[in-house]
């Protein structure tokens, strides 16, 4: 009986130990889970260069963000086509970025789209001394310059230029930052430039009322755009810089491409409904190419779309956000999912182990009731069979760590008793 005492004693310290040891591992998980799920205050947009589209939309973002408090960091890179790879990269210290052309999923595994936002034309400011022409082929031979090689907009515009037989080997390209590419262009030092840029944009604005340039109208913008799906045909209206007089005096086709805003997987996802709500203050006006609502959208995308954004469209804000402080919310949405797997676990395990109970208890009393019967006969004489004694050596083996161990004892101590 000590020795019963002793185990039993040693059982339930070593089960309060487990159970102490469980419950500290459960408390420092919840730690590090609140901890993860609170987003940081601050975040990085990759912009482009200063002065840019791309930039003026990152500051509109900040703005906005202000007011929730969070620090948005403007990060220019003169190179726009290097925005994807920043964005991709951990290391880099970049979590969104803009981008004007179709990437691979293969070369950018952990940045998804948020939304497409706006379209951006490709001008094509030329000098009115080159004549009224409305294919770029008029510019070979000629001084052109346009943003670094390595934007959105050299891009497409060596892209259209080489259509034409319009190349670096017989035409004079230069590349420059934006400021100092219109600045160049207007003091007559180049013959066209090539810039993609909202239509609003001041730069644009500056060249459109510039008397010495025209802005061209490409005739074969519905062909172009058709050889190169990443660029769509659009109109700009005219009178768009100026009604009076038109200008410009007539309807300007033109090519697009349409923008993304992109982010790392790994951005928390308060970070990104904050952002998402944002891109809808800034683009779902309308502007001078698209209607009111147009933008933001899922349609027209660079990468796979980011489930929030898939969710943030179709429902809005979650609850949380809209009636939680941020902190909190982030955890409620962060792990609600898991809290309720959690909370149907445990009460799986309840009934589970209620069930255990109950069979245990049927167990237990179907082999006392086996031996009562047993020790029954043998008490009244009569004589045990031999599989009644096959079924007290059953008995006494499966209640032997039963709670109701020495109860089988007395039964099956009487037993052995009547048979001598």
């Amino acid at each position: 009986m000590a020795a019963e005492r002793i185990r039993d004693e040693r059982n339930r310290k070593s089960t309060q130990r487990f159970n102490l040891v469980i419950g500290v591992v459960m408390v420092i998980a919840l730690i590090v889970a609140a901890y993860r799920a609170i987003p940081p205050p601050r975040f990085t947009i990759a912009t482009g260069p200063v002065g840019g589209s791309y930039y003026d939309n990152a500051k509109a973002y900040q703005a906005t963000l202000k007011q929730e408090g969070i620090t948005v960091i403007l990060h220019p890179v003169p190179n726009s086509l290097d925005i994807p790879a920043l964005v991709n990269d951990r290391k880099s210290g970049v979590d969104v970025g803009f981008v004007a052309q179709p990437l691979s999923s293969q070369t950018y595994p952990d940045t998804l789209s948020l939304g497409a936002i706006e379209q951006q034309p490709l001008f094509i400011f030329v000098s009115k001394t080159l004549g009224a022409a409305d294919t770029p082929d008029i510019l070979r031979g000629h001084r052109l310059v346009m943003p670094p090689e390595r934007s959105a907009s050299s891009e497409a515009a060596l892209s259209v230029l080489a259509r034409y037989d319009v190349t670096p080997a017989n035409t004079t390209i230069a590349f420059m930052p934006i400021a100092q590419a219109v600045a160049a262009l207007r003091h007559g030092q180049f013959d066209a430039g090539f810039f993609m840029l909202d239509p609003q944009d001041g730069f644009i604005a500056a060249l459109g009322r510039d008397p010495a340039l025209r802005l061209m109208s490409l005739r074969d913008a519905l062909t172009l755009s058709r050889l190169d799906p990443a660029l769509h045909p659009i109109v700009l209206p005219h009178g768009v810089f100026d009604l009076s007089p038109e200008n410009p005096p007539a309807d300007v086709r033109m090519l697009a491409a349409t923008i993304n805003v992109v982010a790392r997987k790994d951005v928390p996802q308060t970070i990104i409904y904050l952002l998402l709500q944002a891109m809808g203050e800034a683009h779902r006006g309308s502007s001078l190419i698209n209607g009111a609502g147009a933008f933001p959208n899922l349609v027209d995308l660079a990468l796979p779309p980011s489930p929030l954004a898939l969710n943030y469209q179709k429902n809005g804000l979650p609850w949380a956000y809209q009636n939680l402080p941020r902190w909190m919310a982030s955890l409620v949405n962060s792990y609600l999912i898991i809290g309720l797997t959690f909370v149907v676990l445990i009460e799986l395990w309840s009934s589970l182990r209620y069930f255990m109970e109950l069979c245990d208890f049927l167990f237990v009393h179907f082999w006392l009731g086996v031996l009562k019967r047993i020790e029954t006969r043998a008490r009244t004489g009569k004589e045990l069979r031999p599989g009644d004694l096959k079924l007290v050596a059953l008995a006494e083996s499966a209640l032997l760590k039963t709670d109701r161990r020495r109860r089988s004892e007395e039964l099956i101590g009487r037993i052995r008793s009547a048979r001598q």
